[in-house]
C-alpha cells in the first residue's frame, strides 16, 4: 500500500469580478494494491504440488494392495486345489478279499489288476503364472519393480520396467526356472 498527499489550489472567480478566491485543499490518497504477492502464489503452487506427490502415492499404495491382495487369492486357490489332487491319491484303496468256495479245486486266479497311479495333471496357465509372480516376488532386488506375467500353453510373457539388464536378465531366468514355462518371451524395458 502506497500513500501520498495531493494539493490542490482552486482559484474561483467570475469573469468580470475584482473578487478572487482562492483555496487550498490537502488530501491524502491512499492506493490499494490488489492481487496476491509473489511469495503467496509460491506457497500455493507448493501445497498443490505436494497435493498431488500425495494422492499419487495413495492411489500406488492402493494399487500394489490390491495386486498383493489378487495375488493372495490365487497362491490359496493354487494351494487348495493342490490339496483337492493330492487327498483322493492319500486315500486307502480297499483291500480285495478272495474267498474260496470249499469243496472244489482251486483254480487258478487271475492276479489282480493293475491300477496305474494316476498321473498328475497338468499345470494351468493360472498355476504357473502365479508360481512365476511368486518367484519374482522372493527375489529382493525385483519385488519393488512392477513386472506383469502372463502365461499362455508354457510360454511366459514378461513386461515392465527395471534399472538395469542385470535386473531383466535375472527375471528371464527366474521365469524359466518355474515348472510349467517351456519358454519366456522377455519385454521387460531397461530405464535407468
Amino acid at each position: 500500500m502506497s500513500e501520498y498527499q495531493e494539493k490542490r489550489t482552486v482559484v474561483e472567480g467570475a469573469p468580470g469580478s475584482h473578487r478572487v478566491v482562492e483555496s487550498q485543499y490537502d488530501s491524502s490518497v491512499v492506493h490499494e494494491r490488489r492481487g496476491m504477492s509473489g511469495t503467496a502464489v509460491a506457497a500455493l503452487i507448493i501445497a498443490v504440488i505436494a497435493a498431488a506427490v500425495v494422492i499419487t502415492m495413495l492411489i500406488i499404495n492402493n494399487q500394489q494392495k490390491t495386486n498383493d491382495e489378487q495375488l493372495a487369492e490365487e497362491r490359496e486357490r493354487t494351494a487348495t486345489a493342490q490339496q483337492q489332487q493330492t487327498q483322493p491319491q492319500s486315500q486307502p484303496q480297499p483291500p480285495v478279499i478272495v474267498t474260496v468256495p470249499q469243496g472244489t479245486q482251486p483254480s487258478a486266479a487271475p492276479p489282480p489288476a493293475v491300477q496305474p497311479a494316476p498321473s498328475p495333471a497338468p499345470r494351468t496357465s493360472t498355476e504357473v503364472e502365479v508360481d512365476v509372480n511368486a518367484r519374482l516376488l522372493d527375489d529382493p532386488d525385483l519385488r519393488s519393480h512392477p513386472i506383469d506375467v502372463k502365461v499362455s500353453g508354457g510360454t511366459a510373457t514378461l513386461s515392465g520396467t527395471v534399472p538395469s539388464s542385470d535386473l531383466r536378465i535375472r527375471a528371464g531366468r527366474l521365469a524359466r526356472s518355474v515348472k510349467g514355462v517351456g519358454s519366456v518371451i522377455n519385454n521387460i524395458v531397461v530405464q535407468p
